[in-house]
């Protein structure tokens, strides 16, 4: 029997008339039950990694104006100016890191053979009869 994707099919012709490949104990409803979790899953962690690429970016920006400002108010105090740039260096190390992360898991994905950043290739491969 070929393997049916429920993005292949058109709408209203998956099983047949009589419910046949439905349900729990139907060989295409039970593909296409786990095709549907494999969905969310997948849309889940690329939800994850977006929020938390988009807080990090916020963080930074916050950050910097933060130091700016410091550094602004410093008064020629040079304990406090150290102190800003040291909030503007960190903000730039914290950024670095978020980009360089994903770099490098996008770069070791491509060497391994699959797409770590978008797992449900990893996750039909790990599936039963997959």
């Amino acid at each position: 029997m070929e393997k049916t994707l429920l993005a292949d099919q058109p709408l209203g012709t998956i099983g047949g008339p009589s419910g046949e490949g439905y349900g729990p104990f139907g060989g295409l409803g039970s593909e296409l039950d786990i095709g549907i979790a494999v969905g969310y899953f997948t849309q889940i962690i690329s939800n994850i990694i977006g929020v938390i690429t988009i807080i990090a970016g916020i963080w930074f920006v916050f950050m910097f104006i933060m130091g700016g400002f410091s550094f602004l108010t410093a008064g020629g105090d040079s304990k406090k100016m150290g102190e800003a740039t040291a909030k503007i260096t960190t903000a730039l190390i914290g950024l670095i890191v978020v980009v360089s992360a994903y770099a490098i898991i996008s770069l070791i994905g491509a060497l391994l053979g699959f797409d770590i950043l978008h797992p449900e290739t990893i996750i039909w491969r790990l599936r039963p009869g997959g």
